[in-house]
């Protein structure tokens, strides 16, 4: 009996050290964002990328700056509009609580976004 609790602690002490897969770089973190703008989302467009414009000031900065992350199109990059949405929305939250939280979104392979993640900064 005492041996198989100490073997089931093992396994359950090894499975917490596994290496868990990395998740996704995401290179510009603002620290506030002032707006945000998503264009051609519309799956009509087809051939033209859903791209989301961040207006804020990135961490460690002073003054707002504005920069584009292209998303690719629904015919190239699967799911393509539907990350370019969820990215608007994450960056709504961190707008509407500016020092709560941080806006992270970067790029992924190629030239394309590749997703984002919020950030908390204080509970």
């Amino acid at each position: 009996m005492m041996h198989r609790l100490t073997l089931c602690l093992v396994i359950a002490l090894s499975s917490l050290a596994a290496p868990r897969p990395a998740a996704a770089a995401a290179t510009d973190v603002y620290d506030t964002v002032d707006s945000v703008e998503v264009n051609n989302s519309d799956f009509n467009f087809g051939s033209a990328p859903a791209t989301v414009v961040v207006v804020g000031i990135l961490a460690g900065g002073t003054t707002p700056s504005s920069r584009t992350y292209n998303f690719g199109n629904n015919n190239s990059v699967p799911g393509a509009v539907d990350t370019a949405m969820h990215c608007q929305r994450l960056a709504v939250v961190a707008m509407s609580k500016p020092g709560k939280f941080q806006f992270a979104i970067g790029p992924g392979p190629g030239v394309t976004a590749h997703g984002c993640k919020l950030i908390l900064r204080a509970p």
